[in-house]
């Protein structure tokens, strides 16, 4: 049904939510919805565009639109903790489900 994502400062306070598209990256979709996630190189690489990961790193895609360039480290279950929102997006089937799914992102910029 959905994949709703959750925006998060360095404070941990909610600055914006959408819901996901399984046709764009993390940054452009919180782009469309008036949230600032700084991007620099959009190749994955820099650092600028990475979010921690607070909640669904399941649901998340390393590959959205194409491999980031160096790869966050993981957890224990091989979840990543940070993303690179420029490269990185939402698993298609997640979004055909039925069922609904959250993300949440903490910026660290």
């Amino acid at each position: 049904m959905t994949v709703t994502v959750t925006i998060q400062n360095t404070n941990w306070e909610t600055i914006g939510s959408f819901m996901a598209d399984y046709n764009k990256s993390l940054s452009q979709m919180a782009e469309d919805n008036n949230i600032n996630i700084p991007i620099s190189c959009r190749m994955g690489a820099c650092y600028v565009c990475a979010c921690q990961i607070k909640k669904g790193a399941e649901h998340v895609q390393i590959d959205k639109l194409m491999p980031p360039a160096i790869l966050p480290a993981q957890d224990e279950n091989k979840n990543f903790k940070e993303i690179f929102t420029c490269v990185w997006g939402i698993q298609t089937e997640k979004i055909k489900s039925n069922e609904n799914f959250e993300v949440i992102l903490q910026k660290n910029i």
